[in-house]
C-alpha cells in the first residue's frame, strides 16, 4: 500500500515537474537512477544479463549507466509529454519505413509490435499527430496506477485497454476496423500464454496478440522499433511480416517480429528498457522441452 502511494505521488508530481526539467536534469537524473539501481543490485544484474544474452557478451559497465540514463530519459519524456507541443513531437522523431506504416493504413489497416527499445510513448504521440489514433495494451498494475498512465496517454490521443481484460483481442480488432492503428508491446509475455521463439538464438516466449490480431483483422503486421539518436529519436518501421495460417502461423509470424527485435537491440542495447527477467521459460515449458529431449 505504501509503495503504491509513492508511486502516484512520484508520477502525479513528475507530470508537474518533468516539462520543465532541461537536458542536463535529465541526464543528472540518469546518474541517480544508476547509482541507485548500483544500491538494489537486482534490476541492474537482470538487465546486464538480459543484455549479455543478446549481445554474446557481458556488457561494462558504461553500457549499464547509459541505459539507466537512458531509461530515465524515457520516464521523464513521457510524463513531460502532454505539455509538448506538436512540433516538440513532430521535430523529434525521424523515421525509416514510414511507407510501409503509411501504405497500410491506407487500406487495411495496420497491427504494430513493438519492443521495450526508445521511448514508445514518444513514437505513439508522433503517430497520432501523424493521422493514425493509437489503440494499445498496458500492464494492469492496479486501478489507480491503471487510471493514471491512462488519462496520461488519452491526453495524447491514444486509446489504452488492459492487458488483462478478457475481451481485449475483440477489442483491438474492432479498433482496427475503425481506423485506429494498434500498436502492442511484445518482448514481454505478460500472461506467460505466449509462442516459444527464439531471441538471439534463446528460447524465449512472447505474446501472440500482434500475428492473431492482425489476422483476425485483415491488418498489415509490422515491427517497429525507437532508439535514441542524440537529442531525437529514431522510429524504424519494418517491412509488412506475411501472414500464415494455423497455430504454427502465428509461431513464424512472431518469430518474424522476435528477429526484428534481436537486431534493433543489438543496434541499441542502452536503449533496451528490459530490467525484469525475459529468457526464463514458464516452467510448463521447460518441462515439455524435456520430455521432447
Amino acid at each position: 500500500m505504501i509503495r503504491a502511494w509513492l508511486n502516484r505521488r512520484i508520477f502525479s508530481t513528475g507530470q508537474r515537474i518533468a516539462p520543465k526539467l532541461g537536458p542536463l536534469a535529465v541526464r543528472q537524473l540518469g546518474n541517480c537512477a544508476y547509482l541507485g539501481a548500483l544500491m538494489d543490485r537486482t534490476h541492474l544484474a537482470t538487465y546486464q544479463a538480459n543484455l549479455h544474452k543478446v549481445m554474446g557478451y557481458r556488457p561494462e559497465s558504461s553500457v549499464l549507466r547509459a541505459g539507466m540514463k537512458s531509461w530515465a530519459r524515457t520516464y521523464v519524456e513521457m510524463l513531460a509529454l502532454p505539455a509538448w507541443s506538436r512540433d516538440d513531437v513532430l521535430g523529434r522523431v525521424v523515421t525509416v519505413g514510414e511507407r510501409h506504416l503509411r501504405t497500410a493504413m491506407a487500406g487495411p489497416g495496420a497491427v504494430v509490435a513493438l519492443p521495450h527499445l526508445g521511448n514508445w510513448d514518444l513514437a505513439g504521440a508522433w503517430a497520432c499527430l501523424s493521422g493514425f489514433p493509437v489503440t494499445t495494451v498496458a500492464e494492469n498494475l492496479g486501478p489507480k496506477e491503471f487510471a493514471a498512465f491512462t488519462a496520461l496517454r488519452a491526453r495524447l490521443g491514444m486509446e489504452v485497454f488492459a492487458h488483462d481484460d478478457p475481451a481485449v483481442v475483440g477489442a483491438l480488432v474492432k479498433a482496427v476496423r475503425r481506423g485506429r492503428l494498434v500498436c502492442l508491446l511484445s518482448d514481454r509475455d505478460l500472461a506467460r500464454r505466449g509462442l516459444p521463439v527464439t531471441f538471439a538464438g534463446h528460447r524465449v516466449t512472447m505474446p501472440s496478440g500482434p500475428a492473431l490480431v492482425a489476422r483476425r483483422s485483415g491488418a498489415v503486421l509490422l515491427a517497429a522499433a525507437a532508439r535514441y539518436v542524440g537529442d531525437e529519436m529514431l522510429v524504424e518501421i519494418s517491412p509488412p511480416i506475411p501472414t500464415r495460417p494455423g497455430r504454427d502461423g502465428l509461431q513464424a509470424m512472431t518469430q518474424d517480429i522476435a528477429d526484428f527485435f534481436t537486431a534493433s537491440v543489438r543496434r541499441a542495447p542502452a536503449d533496451w528498457h528490459m530490467l525484469q527477467p525475459f529468457f526464463d521459460l514458464p516452467q510448463e515449458d521447460r518441462s515439455s522441452e524435456e520430455r521432447c529431449a
